[in-house]
């Protein structure tokens, strides 16, 4: 599928180790600077896509109140749980975006950016299919962007993903569905020329 190739993913990290867990739970504050600088990038990414034109000013507050949030429900995080710890904490930052994001002054789209300029250039090209996508993510429902962008970004399989948002597995699989399909429509209009397997 286009989309998906067209995110290219880095390769995820490795989770943080049980002993640095252990010791960021009993407040010990090298390791929960560890746990912040590893999680802080997954974070950030999903606010900021979460909030794709939409208050970006607020993203750095966001990211900061969500670490706020894990600092005082640390303790008593279970790593032997049915969330991974990255899971347990993009739920957080998901559900305070959400909660965020239906306040009435977050309605509205910001401006768009101006598409790169085109001409033959493949760097050139990845960019102008990125913001394709970004624009297309900005245009998605924010229920359907949550599971978008929790899905194709961040890579939860469909249970996390019910759990993280509190819904039932068809209400992800439907929404996961129609934001695909809204994104694919998008893009054959917006990049056409990636659509038809020019591009990449």
């Amino acid at each position: 599928m286009l989309v998906a190739l067209a995110l290219a993913l880095p390769a995820t990290e490795p989770p943080l180790d049980e002993l640095t867990l252990r010791r960021a739970q009993r407040g010990d504050e090298r390791a929960w600077r560890d746990l912040v600088r590893r999680y802080q990038q997954p974070v950030h990414q999903l606010i900021w896509r979460m909030f794709a034109r939409r208050a970006q000013h607020r993203v750095e507050d966001l990211v900061q109140e969500t670490f706020v949030r894990v600092l005082k429900a640390l303790p008593e995080f279970d790593p032997s749980g049915p969330a991974s710890l990255a899971t347990w904490l993009l739920t957080i930052a998901t559900r305070l975006a959400l909660n965020e994001l239906r306040r009435p002054e977050h309605a509205a789209l910001d401006a768009e950016p101006p598409a790169p300029e085109a001409r033959a250039d493949g760097d050139l090209d990845r960019r102008r299919l990125g913001h394709a996508i970004a624009t297309g993510v900005a245009n998605l429902p924010d229920a359907q962007r949550a599971v978008f962008v929790l899905r194709e970004y961040h890579d939860l399989d469909y249970a996390d993903i019910a759990a993280a948002l509190e819904l039932d597995l068809n209400t992800v699989k439907s929404r996961l569905s129609r934001a695909r399909a809204a994104m694919r429509a998008h893009l054959e209009t917006a990049a056409p020329e990636f659509a038809r397997g020019g591009g990449r």
